[in-house]
C-alpha cells in the first residue's frame, strides 16, 4: 500500500470519527433536552393543584369580606384583604409559570429554553417572597378593640407582630439566588417547586458544554 493511500485511509477514518463524535454530541443534547422537558413538566400537577385550591380559598375569603364588611374589626378586614390581594398576585405568577412550561418546546433554540428556565427560577423566588411578606397579617386579623384596654395583651400582640414583621422583611430582601448555598435557603427551597428548575439549568449548561466542544 502506497503512502498516499495510507494518508487517504487515515483521513477517511478521521472524518468518520469526527462525524461519530458530532452525532454523539447531538444525541446527548437531544436526550438532555427530553430530560429537561420531563423535569419541567413534572411541576405542572402541583402548580395546577395550588392554583385551583388558592382560587377556591380566594373565593371563600371574598365572601367573608363581603358579608362582614359592615361590622368586622378593621384589623380583621384589612388583614384578610391583604392576604387575599397578595395571594391573588401569587396565583397570577403560578399561572404565568404554567404558561412558560407549556410553551417550552424541544425544538426551540437553547437560548429560549434557558430564558424560560431563568424566568421560572426568578418567579419562584418572588412567590416565596410574597408568601412570607404577608405572614404578619396572621398575627393581626384576630385583634379586637378591647385588647387596647389590656396593657399585657397589647404588649404581647405588638411583640409577636414585630417579630413576624422583621422576619418577613428579612426573608423578603434575602430570598435571592445568590444565597442558594445557605442552609436556611436550602431548607426553604426544595421539592417539586424548585429542584426541577435547578436541575434543568444544570443540564442545560451541560448541553452548552457539548456545543462548545464541537
Amino acid at each position: 500500500m502506497q503512502e498516499s493511500e495510507l494518508i487517504a485511509l487515515w483521513r477517511s477514518y478521521d472524518q468518520k470519527l469526527e462525524e461519530n463524535l458530532v452525532l454523539n454530541r447531538q444525541n446527548a443534547s437531544a436526550i438532555t433536552l427530553i430530560k429537561i422537558k420531563s423535569l419541567v413538566s413534572s411541576m405542572v400537577p402541583m402548580k395546577l393543584f395550588i392554583v385551583m385550591g388558592s382560587l377556591l380559598w380566594i373565593a371563600f375569603l371574598s365572601s367573608v369580606l363581603y358579608q362582614t364588611y359592615a361590622y368586622a374589626s378593621p384589623f380583621f378586614w384589612f388583614s384578610i384583604a391583604t392576604h387575599a390581594v397578595l395571594l391573588t398576585i401569587v396565583i397570577a405568577i403560578y399561572i404565568y409559570q404554567l404558561a412558560l412550561i407549556y410553551q417550552t418546546d424541544l425544538g426551540e433554540p437553547l437560548l429560549t429554553t434557558q430564558f424560560r428556565l431563568a424566568k421560572l427560577k426568578s418567579s419562584t423566588l418572588w412567590i416565596y417572597k410574597l408568601m412570607f411578606l404577608h405572614a404578619p397579617v396572621w398575627t393581626t386579623f384576630s385583634i379586637q378593640q378591647k385588647m387596647f384596654a389590656n396593657q399585657g395583651w397589647l404588649t404581647a400582640q405588638v411583640i409577636v407582630t414585630l417579630i413576624f414583621l422583621v422576619a418577613a422583611l428579612w426573608l423578603f430582601f434575602n430570598i435571592k439566588y445568590e444565597n442558594r448555598d445557605r442552609k436556611w435557603f436550602k431548607l426553604l427551597f426544595r421539592g417539586k417547586d424548585w429542584d426541577p428548575v435547578i436541575k434543568s439549568l444544570q443540564m442545560l449548561r451541560e448541553i452548552e458544554g457539548f456545543n462548545v466542544g464541537k
